[in-house]
């Protein structure tokens, strides 16, 4: 993945921008309503935009879909009041059509906006029976073109069209959120401004991660068909059913914020309210895109589709990350025994201490290691990849990820005596760690902390318990968090330590969970730990966490077990029924799996970004906590979602499908609590994504 644009997209679009911006007032906006400001027209005209996507022996730039987006969207910031999507896809269309007619109206793009859609002052492209019509505002109809070829031609630039409009929704969708959130920073209620009230707050930063989510989907079908790939037959109306639902959720929350003043025709939120309506709804209630996402997808339906041209942009994994799962792959279908697959689970119960010898023997465990202490230095992408993998297979990574977690930490901020004695174990295979940071009093709160850590010579006295404790019970160490200063405020009080799990003093009892796992309560009674396993700086354990924040929000894996999730629907709908009837067949049913295999491409973008971001410094604060909410809030309402479409089967787990899709709905519960509670990451996401006051 590498989401940089290219010196002369940044060009692109910060051209477009400043054009928009500077020539398209709010006024006109107003005065223009539903209709077309020809004044700009000619102006967007004249910079090239509306010909931009044209070829260049016909008048145009040639330039690919991409850049064609990011000047729509930049038009869609100011709900620029022109039809642009529609007519960048109907001039590269009529400049492909050799006809007299075509040629007549690409001469006369000055004075012709172009629509598939109804809007007043333009003129409709449609195709009937072979042949392209043009029909003027004043309703006089024309024949383009005709031909075999005809219906392949229109058919590609109206999927062109639909990823533009896209881009445009994306645009004002993020100005209305970012409007709303300026205007909770400055107006007040109870002496505080209202955007530090988790009421406003939250909606904003969900609304936020949701339209990210629709940029990278769009983005995302854009490349693929610069691959050629097949499956950007559907991620295109994937994309547009997913923009057009979430620009309107946002649209309503964002006018909501101004409360009776949103509803004003003297503040501007309104403008983006009806533009947002109005592209969102062109083609009619969005949902109906879900059945042509389902058909592609299932049923075989073909598309003519446009060129893309070079998108400067890469979304997948990447060639090295995929050459490194499939090495994992051939390692599964080596080692992997019908007693070890039958072992697999989710959770730490999955574990197999001789299999992980083998993973680790193999540079499999913890492979983005330094080389130093064994590791493969692969790249964040490649254990993305890797984790598919695994996930393929339903092995638990659950201990890797702990392990590695507290080994990270030990790396960054353990003495050397201390990484010595650490790290060769558990990059081998032969130690595993767990997370003490859970209390039963304090949650996500972890700087809350009451488990006590008290100076005794060269030694910490530590008393207290900790709850969640997933893995300890299989695990050689633990990365605790205990309170060394009361007398500081909590975030500074606190002190992290990497400890031996069999020193005397340490007990665990099991607790068994909804979701068929085991975690732990995990108590310290006056447990003696030597000062060589402190990590930091005594009450300086806020730094150590916040790197170990940056792992747990760092987006990679959220999404995975959705992966599983979706598998096992596919095999369900897919699989006929007593009277020989597939699921899959019922519009009802495709419709549902559909939105599932939608909000999956979106997690796992959103997580992927948030991967390739991490590694390469270009992530805000809020890019790890937009993929944990999205990834698991949304897995949560699938399998919720799915369970309820399959039953009362899926209650009695008739077929080993069933089971799973049972197992998941129960599973998806606790990730969404699991590495900080959704609540915490809409805070984040609102303070540091909207520049909103700290949510309370």
């Amino acid at each position: 993945m590498n989401l940089d644009l290219d010196e002369q997209q940044m060009l692109m679009a910060e051209t477009a921008d400043r054009f928009f911006r500077a020539r398209s007032s709010m006024d006109e906006a107003r005065a223009a309503d539903a209709g077309i400001a020809m004044t700009l027209w000619q102006e967007a005209v004249e910079m090239g935009f509306i010909a931009m996507r044209m070829p260049e022996d016909a008048g145009g730039s040639d330039v690919g879909l991409m850049d064609a987006a990011l000047v729509c969207e930049a038009a869609g910031r100011v709900v620029a009041p022109i039809p642009i999507a529609d007519s960048m896809a109907a001039y590269r269309l009529l400049a492909k059509l050799n006809s007299p007619t075509a040629h007549e109206m690409t001469g006369s793009i000055a004075d012709t906006p172009l629509a598939f859609h109804p809007q007043d002052s333009a003129t409709i492209l449609s195709c009937e029976g072979g042949e392209i019509i043009a029909t003027s505002p004043s309703g006089e109809r024309a024949v383009v073109a005709q031909g075999n070829e005809i219906s392949t031609l229109f058919e590609a630039a109206w999927e062109e069209c639909g990823l533009l409009r896209t881009s445009y929704l994306i645009g004002a969708t993020t100005e209305a959120i970012e409007l709303a959130s300026a205007y909770a920073c400055e107006r007040t209620q109870f002496e505080r401004p209202i955007g530090s009230f988790q009421g406003v707050a939250f909606p904003l930063a969900e609304s936020i991660t949701d339209i990210e989510g629709a940029r990278l989907l769009t983005w995302h079908a854009i490349c693929t068909l610069a691959s050629g790939s097949n499956k950007a037959a559907a991620l295109i109306p994937m994309a547009q059913w997913w923009t057009a639902k979430s620009a309107r959720t946002a649209a309503t929350r964002s006018l909501r914020t101004f409360g009776g003043y949103g509803l004003s025709l003297e503040y501007d939120i309104h403008l983006y309210f009806k533009a947002i309506n109005r592209m969102a709804l062109a083609e009619g209630d969005p949902d109906k895109l879900l059945l042509t996402v389902g058909k592609r997808l299932w049923h075989g339906e073909k598309v003519s589709l446009p060129d893309a041209g070079e998108p400067g942009i890469e979304t997948g994994l990447g060639a090295e990350a995929e050459a490194f799962a499939e090495e994992v792959r051939q390692f599964f279908k080596a080692e992997m025994t019908p007693e070890l697959q039958a072992k697999a689970h989710h959770s730490t119960e999955g574990h197999d201490p001789d299999f992980h010898l083998k993973l680790a023997a193999a540079g499999l465990a913890y492979p983005d290691w330094p080389k130093k202490w064994g590791g493969r230095e692969v790249s964040a992408m490649a254990v993305t990849a890797l984790g598919r993998v695994f996930e393929e297979y339903r092995w638990t990574r659950v201990p890797i990820g702990c392990s590695n977690m507290g080994a990270r930490m030990v790396m960054k901020f353990g003495s050397p005596e201390l990484q010595e004695e650490v790290l060769p174990p558990i990059i081998q295979g032969r130690a595993l760690s767990c997370l003490g940071f859970t209390e039963p009093g304090s949650g996500s709160d972890m700087f809350a902390a009451r488990t006590r850590a008290t100076r005794d010579g060269d030694d910490w006295i530590i008393s207290g318990q900790k709850m969640f404790t997933t893995g300890a019970h299989i695990s050689d160490y633990v990365l605790l968090i205990a309170r060394t200063n009361p007398d500081k405020p909590k975030h500074r009080g606190i002190t992290i330590f990497f400890f031996p799990m069999n020193l005397p003093g340490v007990s665990i009892q099991p607790v068994h969970t909804l979701q068929d796992e085991r975690t732990n309560i995990t108590f310290y009674d006056e447990v003696r730990v030597p000062d060589r396993y402190r990590l930091g700086e005594v009450d300086g354990g806020l730094n150590v966490m916040a790197a170990a924040m940056e792992i747990e929000h760092g987006g990679e894996g959220y999404h995975i077990n959705h992966r599983s999730l979706m598998e096992a629907v596919e095999q369900w709908t897919h699989a006929p029924d007593s009277h020989g009837k597939r699921p899959i067949d019922d519009p009802t049913v495709l419709t549902a799996v559909a939105r599932v295999a939608t909000h999956l491409e979106i997690a796992d973008l959103l997580c992927r970004r948030a991967t390739w971001a991490g590694s390469v410094g270009a992530g805000s604060r809020a890019s790890g906590p937009m993929a944990k909410l999205f990834a698991t809030e949304i897995y949560m309402h699938d399998a919720a979602d799915m369970v309820a479409l399959a039953a009362p089967a899926s209650l009695h787990h008739e077929t080993s499908a069933l089971s799973e899709i049972e197992d998941r709905h129960r599973q998806s519960i606790s990730q969404t609590i699991y590495g900080g509670t959704s609540e915490v990451h809409r805070g984040i996401i609102a303070q540091y994504a909207l520049n909103l006051p700290r949510a309370s």
